[in-house]
């Protein structure tokens, strides 16, 4: 990666890049949940795509509800569109997470400072998208809640001290590569 690109750099130090690393590669595992298997006929891939099976385990999983919300208020129209539009979205993400793991891979011992792991232009906001749908799948841990707005209380973080450091630390992480982008403006 050339050093002129670089826009932003990740601190992995003390264990942070290889607990990134293990927090994308669990939340791959859950959304590449809900794509069908790979087929050579397009009309077996077009029919898994538009199976029942994305929706149910969005309604089974509260950190894919939490993940993939409704985007309309009217519960018809909002199961039609995310029936016709989750494998695209659920490829995107797949997509950013495997680039933040690719460079975290990549920075292992090829920096100067091994614990720094350098982001490009290009992949800021892959990174953005998968600490965003970090943050969000552990405030479902937190608070118990698939809901947009839902906020921890302080009987939560005593309750899931884990989940509240994990929260806190990616809120600060996802701050950071945000105020980097602001930059790029």
């Amino acid at each position: 990666m050339n050093q002129d690109e670089i826009v932003w750099e990740f601190d992995g130090g003390e264990g942070r890049r290889d607990v990134l690393m293990a927090l994308v590669g669990q939340q791959l595992r859950v959304v590449d949940e809900l794509l069908p298997e790979e087929t050579e006929d397009p009309l077996a891939r077009l029919a898994a795509e538009l199976s029942e099976r994305p929706v149910e385990l969005l309604e089974s999983n509260p950190v894919l509800a939490r993940l993939f919300p409704p985007a309309m208020a009217d519960a018809e129209e909002a199961e039609q569109f995310r029936r016709d539009a989750i494998s695209q979205q659920a490829r995107a993400r797949l997509e950013a997470g495997r680039i933040v793991l690719s460079d975290c891979a990549r920075a292992d011992g090829d920096s100067v400072d091994g614990d720094m792991v350098p982001v490009c232009e290009d992949h800021l906001a892959a990174w953005i998208t998968t600490l965003a749908a970090l943050r969000a799948a552990w405030n479902v841990e937190l608070t118990g809640s698939a809901e947009r707005m839902a906020t921890p209380t302080r009987a939560d973080a005593r309750a899931k001290p884990t989940a509240a450091a994990i929260c806190d630390w990616l809120g600060w992480v996802q701050e950071d590569a945000l105020q980097a982008q602001m930059l790029l403006l």
